[in-house]
Formats: C-alpha cells, structure tokens, sequence
C-alpha cells in the first residue's frame, strides 16, 4: 500500500519556548487536542482519550514519545485503539513537530505520517481536523501562554470545556483538567 503522509506549516506569532509549551502542556493540549496524560519524555506511554461518537466510533488513541528536543522537536507514535478488544488493532503512526525560529514567532511543521494505517474517512477527517486545530484552536491556547517571570505557564481557560470539539462524560477527570 502506498505510504500517506499528512505534512503541514504554520507560523504563529509567538516564540518557540511558548509554541513548545502549548504543543507539550497536557492542560494545554486537552483544551486544543483531547484529553491526555502527555509527558514530553521519550518512552513515556500516554492516551488520548474522548467519549464515544458517531462520527470517530469508540476509539483511544495510544502513543510513546520518541523523541524531544525542546523547543526544537517532537514526535510519538500514534495508534488508534478500539475500546472493544474484539475490533481489530490499527497499526501505528507518528505525529512529529518540528518548531523554527522566524522573524518574530515560529514556523511550526507538522508531519503526520503512515495514514495508510487507518480508514479513508478517518484520514479525511483527519486532514480537516488537524488542520482546524492548528489554525483555530491552537492559536486560542497560545493567547493564555503567557510568561510569568522566569517561567513560561499555560493560564487553563483558553477553550472552556463545553466549547471543545469533543465531549467528555465518561473520561476521567485527570485526562481532562
């Protein structure tokens, strides 16, 4: 089968320590992305997690990180995983972001790649959503990365819960924040 590689850039006006921050947060990234229990250290196994929906069916996603450079580079492995263990596994795939300095922000690169692993519908939901998340979302998260002296912090509240694109019912609350 041919390989499907999902590639996209976007520059966002801020510095990479603060893009960095969003793209590695789990508060963060339950606010833009889904629910997790994310740590940017290599070998860590996390989830992302959502309730079931029409639309993506009864899912997880499990990942490793398999690489981090701050606030250069970071990649894991990505593998949707069906809540019933009778329903066949998909192989897994790997979501990288690759962060650059330019002029006043940063060029975020984002590779999402073997598609091939997973159903046409999902790849095409997949293009939208990736792409919506980056340029909407995102971008309402990065407002509340703010610098806190010699710290860089993410202030919770960018994307209230009941505004996010996914619900949350049955996942439990330390996923959620």
């Amino acid at each position: 089968m041919k390989e499907l590689t999902l590639r996209k850039s976007y520059f966002y006006p801020y510095a990479p320590e603060k893009v960095w921050l969003a793209i590695t947060d789990p508060h963060a990234m339950a606010e833009w992305l889904m629910p997790n229990d994310f740590k940017p250290e290599v070998g860590h196994r996390f989830r992302f997690q959502t309730d079931t929906t029409k639309s993506c069916g009864d899912n997880h996603t499990e990942c490793e990180v398999l690489e981090v450079d701050p606030p250069n580079r970071l990649s894991y492995s990505w593998e949707t995983v069906p809540n019933n263990p009778a329903k066949p596994r998909f192989e897994p795939m790997v979501v990288s972001w690759v962060l650059t300095p330019e002029g006043e922000g940063t060029r975020l690169e984002f590779v999402h790649e073997h598609l091939q692993n997973i159903p046409w519908v999902w790849r095409s939901m997949m293009r939208f959503g990736w792409n919506y998340m980056h340029k909407r979302l995102l971008r309402k998260v990065l407002v509340n990365v703010q610098d806190e002296g010699s710290q860089i912090v993410f202030e919770p509240g960018a994307i209230p819960l009941e505004k996010r694109c996914y619900k949350t019912k049955t996942i439990p609350d330390h996923l959620v924040r």
